[in-house]
């Protein structure tokens, strides 16, 4: 299926320093894109620019085909098809969740007010506390107020700017479940500005990722988990085994290329295996137990379901080459 929303070679610069270089990416209806990056890699720019809010350099965005304009061109930037969903909520104090909703409906009915709110606040499983003023709600339950704020007058794009960063983890979790859904209910692209690549691999169907203005990787959650390309990429999953070319006969490994790395959980623990090495510590984590190895060249990080002590073999299962 065709994008809706596209961002054709878009670049931006403040006061000489490059902000965006050459982005292009595509929001396609029902599908979660995931804009994964560290602070200050350029995120938040590009979702003002593809919500027409920010005007880029050059490049351009186009919105079913037609290309948006920005401030420069438009008495009232932003587009009614495009919504953004804040961090920080941005939610009317002094008033009920109920009326919150409502004050994106103004320009509509009073019929039809009602109507789209009733569904909004069962769409988001807020129906009790259509009465509760907002500062008396979660945070969680500010967050599906401003999503569901956010989709008042049914857009064609949800743009959500690091949404749960401020949340528990449980929260998030559902949150991240219900925006799956959403997506695909109510035929809604949605991008996904985070930081955090658990987000991409919950609900992700497409993940960029940026570093320093630039998009370094892009496929699906399993593509760019299981072949990062980059230290970069790989260094934002968490911690993984970087071995160079001379340890590769120690570890069995056939590759032409500089580097490989080893996600732990890929290190595997067996009997069988042909790699002697001894475990000098091992950690508790939860629901796996993090063993630190070392043979007589080179440490390796692995991660297991039991808890094992002293001399063990492994064997190596994955790994992915680096550029």
């Amino acid at each position: 299926m065709k994008p809706i929303l596209e961002a054709h070679n878009i670049h931006k610069s403040y006061e000489g320093r490059t902000i965006l270089e050459n982005i292009s990416l595509g929001l396609t209806i029902g599908d979660v894109h995931v804009l994964l990056g560290p602070s200050g890699s350029g995120k938040t720019s590009l979702l003002r620019i593809l919500a027409g809010l920010l005007d880029p350099d050059s490049g351009h965005v186009t919105l079913d085909n037609e290309v948006i304009e920005g401030p420069k061109d438009r008495l009232v930037p932003g587009y009614e098809e495009i919504s953004i969903a804040h961090q920080d909520f941005k939610l009317k104090h002094k008033m009920t969740v109920m009326e919150n909703i409502r004050y994106e409906l103004l320009a509509y009915t009073k019929e039809y007010q009602q109507e789209r709110i009733e569904t909004l606040l069962g769409l988001f499983k807020i129906q009790h506390l259509r009465d509760k003023d907002i500062s008396l709600i979660s945070g969680g339950e500010k967050q599906r107020v401003a999503i569901a704020r956010a989709m008042a007058h049914e857009p064609d794009v949800l743009l959500m700017d690091e949404p749960f960063s401020n949340l528990d983890l449980g929260t998030k979790s559902s949150l991240l479940s219900e925006i799956k859904t959403l997506a695909k209910e109510t035929e809604t692209a949605i991008l996904l500005v985070t930081h955090d690549t658990r987000d991409a691999l919950e609900v992700g169907d497409l993940v960029s990722v940026m570093h320093q203005g630039s998009i370094i990787r892009q496929g699906t959650p399993k593509e760019v988990y299981e072949d990062p390309q980059n230290e970069i990429v790989a260094n934002l999953f968490g911690p993984f085994n970087l071995i160079d070319k001379d340890h590769y006969e120690l570890f069995k490994i056939l590759s032409n290329s500089e580097k490989i790395g080893i996600w732990p959980e890929n290190v595997v623990i067996d009997n069988e295996g042909q790699i002697t090495t001894s475990i000098t510590r091992t950690t508790f984590m939860g629901h796996y137990w993090k063993n630190e190895l070392i043979n007589e060249k080179s440490p390796i990080l692995c991660y297991s379901a039991h808890k094992h002590e002293g001399q063990q073999k492994i064997k190596i299962n994955q790994f992915f080459e680096l550029l």
